[in-house]
Order: structure tokens, then sequence, then C-alpha cells
């Protein structure tokens, strides 16, 4: 007796019978009846990666396919996005802002025999690797944000925050680190991408409470000056009346 062969949505995370599929190219594609979501399972052979502004390469989503333990005609779609969450996680204990020795501690580049790096310049030998550590409140919500890495709505608002205080490039730097310990990290990629886009569109930086006290009492100081102004020219026309 046959079974069916099942597959595990990457996004719902249903059970599905693989039923209904699609060849496009020599991807296999599967769409989830629940959830509407589309996996595609490719062949480890990949063509030319196209790259971004950063001039690193973009990855395709990658998809693989396994069987569960005690389940043999049950199939789990692995996302590159699944392995990303999960390696992640595993970073944020395991030194998450460690740079790897073939690595330039400043700009993340691969770094080559030389003694300086030839993409930003510096001498490794002579380099502080604590002049790059990011501000304490962004280490600490960096971690945080490694533990819960799918979590788009937190990657948004750590940037949106890091555009207001203007460390959008130690946010940058930090996800680069990301991408060059996970190259096929799709998060680490939108996440440069809209550091990028970000960074062209400055905003105004947001008042302190003290900021705002001077304001006030400038303008005050400004109304009663102008204030006075009015009550002498006043007195002085009504002479000239009175006259």
């Amino acid at each position: 007796m046959k079974r069916a062969v099942k597959v595990l949505c990457p996004e719902c995370e249903r059970l599905i019978t693989l039923e209904q599929f699609r060849l496009d190219g020599d991807a296999l594609v599967v769409t989830c009846p629940k959830c509407g979501a589309e996996s595609r399972a490719q062949p480890t052979a990949a063509a030319p990666t196209p790259t971004h502004a950063l001039g690193r390469a973009l990855q395709p989503p990658r998809v693989t396919l396994a069987s569960t333990s005690g389940g043999s005609n049950v199939v789990v779609l692995r996302t590159a996005g699944h392995e990303a969450v999960q390696k992640a996680a595993l970073a944020a204990d395991a030194g998450p802002f460690t740079i790897p020795d073939d690595t330039c501690p400043k700009c993340i580049s691969r770094r080559s025999t030389a003694p300086e790096c030839p993409h930003c310049g510096i001498r490794f030998e002579s380099f502080d690797e604590a002049s790059v550590l990011p501000p304490k409140w962004l280490r600490e919500e960096w971690v945080e944000l490694l533990r819960d890495w799918g979590n788009e709505t937190r990657h948004s608002a750590l940037r949106r925050r890091a555009q207001q205080v203007d460390t959008l490039a130690a946010v940058g730097r930090l996800y680069r680190l990301r991408q060059s310990a996970v190259p096929e990290d799709p998060t680490a990629a939108e996440g440069l991408a809209d550091i990028l886009r970000l960074a062209a569109v400055p905003i105004g930086m947001p008042r302190s409470a003290d900021d705002l006290a001077e304001r006030r009492r400038t303008a005050m100081i400004g109304g009663a000056v102008t204030l006075v102004g009015v009550l002498i020219l006043v007195l002085v026309l009504r002479l000239f009346v009175l006259r």
C-alpha cells in the first residue's frame, strides 16, 4: 500500500499532502493549500547570483528536502530563512560580536594576506576592535534580535531607531557580520538594503526635553519683548496725539 508523501509548509508549519505541484524550470514548486505560501526546491547547482548595492552576492531562497525521523513519507521544506533564524539564535549565546579571523574587523570584508585591508585601508596589526564596538544599547538590542531573528517588525524598529540616533552604519556593520557567517541569510540581505534606503533619507534628530524647554523659554521671552515693544509704540502715539 502506497503512502502519500507529506510536506511541511515552512510558513504555517501545517502538514499537507503533496498532490499538486508544478515545475518551474528545474525547480519543484509546492503551494500550501492552507496559507497559500509557495516553496521551491531547487538542485544544488545554481546559476551565477546577482549582487546588491554593497557588492555582495544575493543568494536566492534555498529550499532543501529532508525526511523527518520516524516518518519516511513526510518531507520537510527548509528554506534558507529558517536555517538563518536557527543559526542567529545560536550566535546570540556564542560571541555575537566576534570577528572571524579571515574577516576585516572594520568593514567585514574578506581579508587578504596583505597587512592592510584593500577596502577600508586599516592596518590589521594596529587596529583596535574596541573602536568599532557598537554602543551598549545596540549590543543589547542586537543580542535580543538574534534570538528573534525571524521577527521583521523588530528588525524594522531597530533600524528606525538607528536612523534617529545616527547609528545606521553600526547596524549595517552588524548585518554584514551576520551575512559573513551565513551568506545565504535573506534577512541580513534585506536589512542591508533597508539601511541603504534609510541612509538616503535623512530625518531630523529628535529633540530632548531640555531642547524643548529651551525653545519654550525662547518663545516666551520673544513674546514678552514683542508685547513691550507694542506698548511703547502705543504710548508714543498717544503722546503725539495729545500734542
